[in-house]
């Protein structure tokens, strides 16, 4: 077997152990199927029957024997069974599909939960998590459309085959077993493996249609403000010219299906003709033509569910790696408990991303009630150290909170103590309640205010009709870049961590409302929070009662504002005449 066939069978038998106390109900879709379809072909037997009555010809005894009324009787009987029947079985087959997609959903975010921050964020995050809901959705074919049409595509054919064989001879059953193997085996066995390919592809180009679109529409002004529409456009069609290609391929493979389908159904009914016709078997013909109809409904679904079953797959495939992939950062079997306070202590820390070496051998000590700065410039591994003191990346050399191993307590209880607010403020689909809250419980909508004030955001807190009810819309979309950031900071402040890592966090803040929302840091400060202060604008990490310059990945100086300063040939010094020659040129 295969690299890509042992991939398929893993990922089969990962999508059945996911919903694997869902069977039960998959099967019991399944015998309604059989029960509908095998319906379906009993009506059409009795509609043959009749019709072999009012031609006079010679069919099955036991149906002749009917009357009119009895025939039209069970033909209305079966017809309200096959309506009851083929209800139940959409109800139950979609019930099994739509409780297996939340499964599946339930597994693929926890699989992300584990995985991010960082390794999410490297892995083409602006689409990671469309892409992966797509694929969900497609799987519903594997559980929906794929065993139940199966099932009962064996169940007809075998039954018909067998119904022929007893009641009309060894060669029509024959030729209608040739026709079954042939519609449901050998014709949608035809180009699978370029089909898979071709699912692929297309399953690949939508995945970057979606990010170019995503890309586009949130960078919309900047596309008018620099006429670069028609380049994106041009660009959103180039990335179907590949899809566009294996669509193609695809439909050509469908239509040679499809038309070699049809050639099995009018060849197999001319067949059946001259057999059963130089037999005088007239009657029989009728009923067996008025029988295949249903018949080979039910077994030409296995070529249709196969077109739609490798789109599925290659959504699976995709959804089985992301679920069974080891996160980059995972948690101890047995977690220490970490203290409610203490010292946080880096002691050689190393930080690579691939080949690339980014931090190396930094030592950083971090008091309670102390605030450190670390500033550098663009690249110099600022916010990777920052990263690295919750845990969102691998990282070598050690790091401890009050005399524990970081790596040895649990990730909640890590981020519980250790928050980090970053510069890309994170707001969340609900109310400003649910952003500040995030499922967190016993806070007051009182403290929530008051947190709120702090930061400078009650006057606009009071414009709002709905106070901490008003919604915010998709990244928030209500609030400003600057909104965004507070609000990010207010939800770390309500949880009183014993760390807080600002890592460019007041970036979007004009001077005023940077000084108002360090001023709310530094009282917590001088009640025992320590504060790790990351910023390009060395005038906001002047509190700062010690600064460590970063140079590509390496503590360069350290000293507080006042130290460093003295040093006229310093980095930090170096740092502060640009900053002071942007404001003030010359």
């Amino acid at each position: 077997m295969n690299s890509e066939k042992k991939h398929t069978a893993a990922t089969i038998f990962w999508l059945i152990g996911t919903t694997k106390d869902l069977l039960a109900p998959l099967a019991l879709a399944s015998i309604l199927s059989c029960l509908t379809r095998l319906i379906s072909l009993g009506i059409y037997v009795l509609a043959g029957a009749g019709l072999v009555k009012v031609l006079d010809l010679q069919g099955i005894a036991a149906l002749q024997s009917l009357g009119w009324g009895q025939m039209a009787g069970l033909i209305i009987l079966l017809g309200l069974a096959k309506g009851v029947l083929r209800y139940l079985e959409q109800y139950v087959g979609h019930r099994v599909a739509f409780l297996s997609l939340a499964r599946l959903r339930r597994r693929i975010y926890a699989a992300f939960e584990h995985q991010a921050p960082f390794s999410a964020a490297t892995r083409n995050s602006g689409s990671l998590l469309a892409r992966a809901t797509s694929d969900i959705d497609k799987v519903e074919v594997f559980f929906a459309h794929t065993l139940p049409p199966a099932v009962s595509a064996v169940a007809v054919s075998v039954l018909a085959t067998w119904a022929t064989w007893t009641q009309f001879g060894e060669q029509p059953a024959l030729i209608v077993l040739g026709a079954y193997l042939l519609i449901g085996v050998i014709i949608p066995a035809l180009g699978v493996r370029a089909l898979r390919s071709d699912a692929t592809i297309i399953a690949a180009s939508r995945s970057a249609q979606n990010q170019l679109l995503a890309e586009a529409m949130a960078g919309v002004e900047v596309l008018h403000g620099f006429h670069a529409g028609n380049t994106t456009m041009q660009r959103l069609r180039d990335s179907t010219s590949e899809a566009g290609t294996a669509a193609l391929s695809t439909g050509k493979i469908t239509a040679l299906r499809a038309a070699l389908t049809q050639m099995i159904m009018w060849g197999t009914l001319l067949a059946l003709f001259i057999v059963l016709g130089t037999q005088g078997q007239l009657g029989a013909l009728v009923i067996l033509s008025c029988a295949l109809v249903p018949s080979f409904e039910a077994v030409r679904t296995v070529d249709g569910f196969i077109l739609g079953l490798q789109d599925s797959l290659a959504g699976a495939r995709r959804l089985h790696d992301t679920a069974t992939r080891r996160p980059a950062v995972t948690g101890p079997a047995r977690p220490e408990a970490m203290p409610e306070t203490g010292e946080l202590l880096i002691q050689g820390l190393g930080i690579s991303y691939g080949s690339s070496s980014v931090v190396q051998g930094v030592d950083l000590a971090l008091h309670p009630g102390e605030a450190v700065a670390l500033v550098g410039g663009s690249g110099s591994g600022k916010s990777s150290v920052a990263s690295a003191l919750v845990r969102a990346l691998a990282y070598t050399g050690t790091i401890s909170f009050g005399g524990v191993d970081i790596t040895a307590a649990s990730l909640e209880d890590l981020r519980r103590k250790v928050i980090l607010v970053s510069q890309e403020a994170l707001t969340v689909r609900g109310t400003v309640r649910d952003n500040l809250l995030l499922g967190m419980e016993g806070i007051s909508d009182g403290q929530l205010v008051a947190v709120l004030e702090e930061l400078g955001l009650a006057a606009w807190l009071a414009q709002q009709k709905s106070g901490l009810d008003t919604r915010l819309g998709d990244r928030g979309a209500r609030v400003s870049g600057g909104q965004r950031q507070r609000l990010a900071l207010a939800r770390a402040l309500i949880r009183e961590p014993a760390v807080l890592i600002l890592d460019e966090s007041t970036s979007a803040l004009d001077a005023a409302t940077e000084q108002l929302v360090l001023e709310a840091v530094e009282r917590r400060r001088q009640q025992g929070m320590a504060v790790l202060m990351i910023s390009h604008r060395l005038a906001t990490v002047g509190q700062a009662q010690m600064i460590a310059v970063l140079d590509e990945g390496v503590v360069a100086e350290r000293g507080n504002a006042s130290e460093l300063l003295a040093q006229a040939d310093s980095l930090f010094s170096q740092m502060a005449m640009r900053e002071v020659d942007r404001i003030v040129p010359g």
